[in-house]
């Protein structure tokens, strides 16, 4: 039952204010405004306060839906809004819990969803990986730029050492046509890091004999690179990377989860706008999605999927 700790009716405006507050986009407020209004309406056709919506009243309204002839697709994305609205509800104090939580419409094909590492697991994965080769420093180096930075690979993989201002300590990403550029501060650690590997270590990689017998040593500004210069690609230092990763923490499974947990990190600390900024995405909708990923209870979302008949 959902417990009530003001009976004040609040209306859909006032969602929708709520979610300008958090930077949605003017498309997804207008879809949200849609969605919300026939929500109050069927709860008022049905007799319902909605403040006063149980786990058993959404069930219906999720029946209703698919008698309407809604996909269970569609149907998900209006319990995404309705979520929403009680969070709105949970913050205006005018109840206490949300009855969609837990809640997801069997029958859609999920994306796959990581397990959301903690900032805490994030900041261990980095202090605890192995420092003692130039191997394992360089792959450090990289591992700190999907930690701290979220970097995607193949921002990794085109990164040059142009890239790197250590006098600013910060990170310029090119954009491309799928993405935005931004730039990036650095943690401290890392600065100091990157000193020593542009200084000492990528030298000392510049200068050893390529490991295929048939190859030459290469200049290159390429800021990861192998033996005498030459990285063809980054999956061979990625996946030296997931192994010791694995090490350390075996949840972690690639390092679209370990990018994915950062941004889920920047959505909840930040405005929306800068998370988006942050992580290079072109549409906020892309950002919006990560909201989903509650970090305290996202675990038990992954294997909740309640039956609509």
């Amino acid at each position: 039952m959902l417990s009530t700790a003001k009976s004040r009716p609040l209306s859909g405006n006032d969602f929708i204010a709520y979610l300008k507050h958090k930077q949605f986009s003017q498309r997804s407020l207008e879809t949200s405004q849609r969605i919300i209004n026939n929500y109050l309406q069927w709860v008022t056709k049905e007799n319902l306060e909605p403040e006063a919506v149980t786990y058993q009243d959404l069930l219906e309204f999720m029946k209703h839906g698919r008698k309407t002839g809604k996909s269970p697709r569609t149907i998900q994305h209006y319990l995404n809004t309705v979520r929403h609205y009680y969070d709105h509800l949970i913050k205006a104090q005018a109840i206490t819990t949300n009855p969609v939580h837990g809640i997801e419409v069997k029958g859609i094909k999920q994306k796959t969803l990581y397990p959301i590492l903690t900032a805490h697991e994030l900041h261990t994965l980095y202090h605890h990986y192995p420092n003692d080769t130039y191997r394992d420093k360089r792959n450090k180096i990289l591992l700190g730029l999907l930690v701290y930075q979220g970097l995607r690979t193949e921002e990794l993989a085109r990164m040059t050492t142009k890239e790197i201002n250590l006098r600013e300590g910060k990170l310029d990403i090119l954009g491309s046509k799928k993405h935005n550029g931004r730039s990036l501060q650095l943690e401290s650690h890392q600065v100091l890091d990157l000193y020593d590997y542009l200084l000492q270590v990528r030298p000392a990689l510049l200068q050893m004999p390529p490991k295929r017998h048939y190859q030459t040593r290469i200049a290159t500004e390429q800021l990861f690179i192998a033996e005498g210069g030459h990285c063809h690609s980054l999956h061979n230092l990625m996946t030296q990377v997931k192994r010791k990763v694995r090490a350390i923490n075996p949840s972690v499974t690639c390092a679209q989860q370990i990018r994915a947990s950062v941004i889920t990190k920047w959505v909840k600390k930040y405005p929306l706008r800068k998370a988006q900024y942050l992580a290079g995405h072109r549409y906020i909708s892309s950002t919006e999605n990560y909201l989903r990923n509650d970090i305290e209870g996202l675990q038990e979302e992954l294997n909740r999927y309640h039956p609509l008949n």
